[in-house]
């Protein structure tokens, strides 16, 4: 049962939170001093202001306001700029259906290597998808290896003194960068790719081959229609 307070005052009532019971323990001059009855309403007051500015998180059961707390903490991811010439040509060779798990990868060795020896990365990318559609392990019945099909009985002692792996995509762009910029600095651009191929001037056979590689080359080159000049700046 619950107890019964009795006052002189305010006579028998209900031991708890109850309206005769609270307004007899803040007032009653038999149970309190005045110094306490100033005390009680102030805390009293403070916790209904606690009450109400409780955040409704801490009310409905099925929400847990330390997590949320902790995921707002976390600091936002960075932000990566993309170099808009290895976009463009990300863009460019997904237009030939260059393999989208190597893609990116092969993009950057492209774009790195053209702006390392000044030559347009687009027409590396076009001789890079007629050597080899941009297979790094293919190997040619001439020995030519890798993405740019790198001759290796005319290149291979020189890969193999500098320590580059013919194999792996940025080395195997990157020499065959080298050595194209060499044959268009020596003959021209159409003629160093020609030497490029192989041409070997005296060979009715070598001049058809090298004229049907040079225009697909050309075929891809102008696809798409594009200023490389500005899109790989």
């Amino acid at each position: 049962m619950q107890p019964i307070a009795f006052c002189n005052r305010c006579r028998g009532m209900k031991v708890g939170w109850n309206r005769r019971y609270v307004v007899h323990y803040m007032t009653c001059k038999d149970l309190i001093s005045k110094s306490s009855k100033l005390l009680i309403p102030t805390v009293l007051a403070s916790v209904l202001a606690l009450a109400v500015s409780t955040p409704s998180a801490f009310v409905f059961s099925d929400q847990d306001p330390p997590q949320t707390l902790r995921r707002a903490a976390l600091p936002a991811p960075p932000f990566i700029d993309v170099d808009p010439a290895i976009k463009t040509m990300d863009s460019f060779l997904e237009g030939y259906k260059i393999d989208g798990g190597q893609r990116s990868r092969i993009a950057r060795a492209i774009v790195a290597s053209s702006r390392k020896y000044n030559v347009d990365p687009l027409l590396v990318a076009s001789i890079m998808i007629v050597e080899s559609r941009a297979n790094p392990f293919a190997i040619s019945g001439s020995d030519a290896i890798g993405m740019m099909q790198i001759h290796l009985p005319t290149w291979g002692p020189r890969a193999d003194k500098e320590g580059i792996n013919l194999f792996k995509i940025e080395d195997n762009i990157q020499f065959g960068t080298r050595i194209l910029k060499d044959y268009i600095r020596r003959f021209g651009l159409w003629e160093g790719v020609k030497r490029y191929k192989g041409w070997n001037p005296g060979s009715p056979a070598s001049a058809e081959a090298v004229s049907d590689y040079v225009a697909k080359v050309q075929g891809i080159y102008g696809f798409p229609k594009v200023d490389t000049a500005e899109a790989f700046q």
